[in-house]
């Protein structure tokens, strides 16, 4: 009753619009334009950003759990909103079971991961101990190691690879009966394992259920779980992608001349084509919306398919076909550029001028070293981001505890360490990456207390951090499973060679994707 009484002032329109996952620009009451906010009615606007979207949804959603809950009489939902963007404090509890049925007593906890770049941060933040520490005694053979909280000597082992070998790497491990407690995997490849009871253990064996996860990001509780509906693993690290371009070419070609019009103007795919083709027209073909197919692909193919049908028959949608006229429509056109990703033309393309923007993750923009940093040639005040056509991920991290592990005590310490506590929390993100925790990332949003100076610098002091927060909140993927990732690549490469680039009929196009996805699953039908 609560609830009902404190949003009696929003708009059914309001909340059906924010519950519908779809961005809607605002408009106000007498001239209907897309690019004008009246405040006075808010239309379901929640947080005021111009736009109906799954964060208002997630507002009104974290609002009512609040006020479900709360002793005595609620705050508002303006209060609650003013109090941090929409959210409560985060929880500083441990999740509430907190048995662990995993064998414990090890004298070494084992780590593993396919490089160097998060577990020291991660270990720092458990221990308390200084990352630099952290690295010099691990690598150093200090005679001083480093103990988890039972008392087990923590050992690190870096598998140095990237994450698309590391798997072999693993099996290696595995095969030999290496003691491994945790250790990281790619949402992409880690269904292989947790679908493997002799290397995954359950969350529930130490003592985390899915009620304890409700300050996840919604994508992430099903990347967490496993084909039989196990929650396995804990995606600690959330990449979502978005937009980035150039302003300045933006306002020549489009007339857009702030991030929020830039949205509005590519904010479905629909709008995406049509924007990328008056681009292309106006400058005679030189330049380019997009920066390559594959970059699209990346973001369109997003949780939006379910490939793998019972009986293990392989089905594409129809969507796939909309993708395919669509990307030919723009590559005949020149409103996506035909580039490779992770080749010199792709990244010179953003350097010289050649393609207005690129669809990237977050950890793109969280390293001076980046591609992000190289594709925009370091051109201060020159580039602006916003979410895109659709909301989307692009790689993140989870961890899986090994079922053979016995040092299950240390296990859920660890866990609890990365992942449900706030403090340590915002720790990660100021060492460069995402946490997983909604409540957490609203508040650096809302605050504006992270960022690369450098790369601040670039997109003219935006708060960058906030576009991949309500990013991640929008992310919506139907299923995920082992075979995904190859299945997209050879999708793509199929419409650009057989469709795109042979004008092969689509019929035929999709008979060679089919053989081809055969080809590397021959478990899969057609």
């Amino acid at each position: 009753m609560n609830f009902k009484r404190n949003i009696t002032n929003i708009s059914v329109l309001g909340i059906i619009g924010a519950l519908s996952l779809t961005a809607v620009p605002m408009f106000n009451n007498t001239d209907n334009s897309a690019d004008t906010v009246n405040a006075d009615s808010k239309y379901g606007d929640i947080n005021s950003d111009g736009y109906i979207n799954a964060v208002d949804a997630s507002i009104i959603l974290s609002y009512y759990a609040y006020t479900a809950t709360t002793k005595g009489t609620p705050m508002t939902l303006e209060k609650f909103i003013a109090n941090g963007s929409g959210t409560t404090e985060p929880t500083t509890s441990d999740p509430s079971d907190k048995k662990v049925s995993l064998k414990t007593g090890g004298d070494t906890f084992t780590i593993v991961s396919w490089n160097h770049d998060e577990a020291p941060s991660l270990i720092s933040n458990w221990t308390g101990i200084k990352t630099e520490d952290v690295i010099e005694r691990m690598y150093s053979g200090a005679d001083d190691p480093i103990t988890a909280p039972s008392g087990a000597k923590i050992n690190f082992v870096n598998l140095n690879t990237v994450g698309a070998t590391a798997s072999e790497k693993y099996d290696e491990l595995f095969n030999q009966g290496y003691d491994i407690d945790v250790y990281f995997a790619e949402p992409y490849w880690a269904l292989k394992y947790m679908d493997n009871d002799a290397f995954s253990a359950p969350l529930s064996s130490v003592g985390i259920t899915e009620k304890d996860m409700g300050e996840w990001y919604p994508y992430t509780l099903k990347l967490a779980k496993n084909s039989k509906g196990e929650c396995k693993a804990i995606p600690y690290n959330v990449c979502p992608g978005a937009f980035v371009y150039r302003s300045d070419i933006a306002e020549k070609y489009l007339g857009v001349d702030s991030p929020e019009k830039m949205q509005a103007a590519i904010g479905n795919w629909s709008l995406f084509a049509s924007s990328a083709k008056t681009i292309a027209e106006k400058s005679e073909g030189r330049m380019a919306l997009a920066d390559s197919l594959a970059g699209m692909w990346q973001a369109y193919s997003c949780g939006r398919f379910d490939y793998v049908a019972s009986g293990n028959k392989l089905d594409l949608s129809s969507d796939v076909k909309q993708f395919a006229d669509m990307a030919k429509e723009l590559w005949n056109n020149g409103g996506v550029a035909k580039n490779s990703q992770w080749e010199d033309a792709w990244t010179e393309a953003g350097q010289k001028g050649q393609c207005v923007g690129y669809f990237v993750p977050s950890w793109t923009f969280f390293n001076d070293s980046s591609f992000v940093y190289d594709a925009t040639n370091k051109q201060s005040g020159k580039w602006s981001i916003c979410t895109g056509p659709q909301a989307y991920y692009w790689g993140g991290t989870d961890m899986l505890v090994n079922a053979s592990t016995d040092n299950g005590d240390d296990v859920r310490s660890f866990i609890l360490s990365t992942v449900f506590n706030p403090d340590n929390m915002k720790k990660y993100a100021y060492s460069n990456n995402m946490p997983n925790n909604i409540y957490v990332n609203a508040q650096l949003a809302k605050d504006n207390s992270y960022h690369k100076i450098s790369m601040s610098e670039i997109l003219n002091k935006q708060n960058y951090y906030s576009v991949f927060e309500q990013s991640a909140r929008s992310i919506d993927i139907k299923k995920y499973s082992p075979y995904d990732d190859k299945i997209n690549s050879d999708i793509i490469e199929q419409i650009k060679d057989s469709y795109i680039k042979r004008n092969q009929a689509w019929n035929d196009t999709l008979t060679e994707i089919q053989d081809k996805i055969c080809e590397d699953y021959p478990e899969l039908k057609q």
